[in-house]
């Protein structure tokens, strides 16, 4: 048994540092040796742990990154009560994880799709699908705090733009007023999509009548 948890907390090392590499070198800048080193990993660990070498880990990051955005788009909607709310939460914190890294980690998605699609098909599928899921995931708490089905999906696909943008941008300038420019113009649209009188509850409706 505690063969089976070292290894296992080996590979979760490994993933981890990689994550962190890819943020802040990209995956084309980061090497097998570099995630060794990070994660103080055995050497001639990573095939046995990745037998399908650098595109295997990848897809393990993709997982871990994506993973953890879709628990803090959960945890922000639990302790929000509006959907301007949320978008101020989620973007915040986006924000605020560049700033304290000195604007230096970036997203560990972003690098694996630009510097591997359509390279690698392996890798284009796992950011796909968990770009997809995060979009997903942000609509359906939208949804829940009354912006409609019909925009949802749409306001969620422009606050990961807006946030993929803003990463690019905070960095070179080393501000977050791209960010917060974006969260300003992005939460005024939650607002208006969840307060349009059309689209207030139908018990709200009703009182008004």
């Amino acid at each position: 048994m505690g063969d089976m948890v070292k290894k296992g907390d080996t590979k979760d090392r490994m993933i981890a540092a990689a994550r962190r590499l890819f943020r802040e070198h990209g995956y084309l800048g980061t090497a097998l040796s570099d995630v060794v080193t990070e994660s103080a990993a055995p050497r001639g660990s990573i095939y046995f742990h990745f037998p399908g070498g650098k595109e295997e880990l990848a897809s393990e990051v993709i997982l871990l990154h994506a993973g953890d955005h879709i628990a803090h788009i959960n945890r922000a909607a639990a302790a929000t009560n509006t959907a301007r709310q949320l978008i101020e939460a989620f973007m915040g914190r986006e924000r605020d994880e560049l700033i304290s890294t000195d604007y230096r980690e970036g997203c560990a998605m972003a690098p694996i799709a630009i510097e591997t699609t359509p390279a690698s098909a392996q890798l284009s599928d796992a950011n796909r699908r968990a770009f997809q899921d995060l979009i997903t995931t942000l609509a359906a708490r939208l949804t829940e705090k009354n912006v409609p089905v019909s925009r949802a999906t749409q306001l969620a696909t422009n606050v990961w733009s807006s946030v993929e943008g803003a990463l690019i941008l905070s960095r070179v300038l080393r501000s977050p007023e791209p960010f917060d420019l974006a969260i300003a113009l992005l939460a005024a649209t939650a607002e208006t999509e969840a307060n349009a009188p059309d689209r207030a509850p139908p018990h709200d409706r009703d009182q008004n009548r």
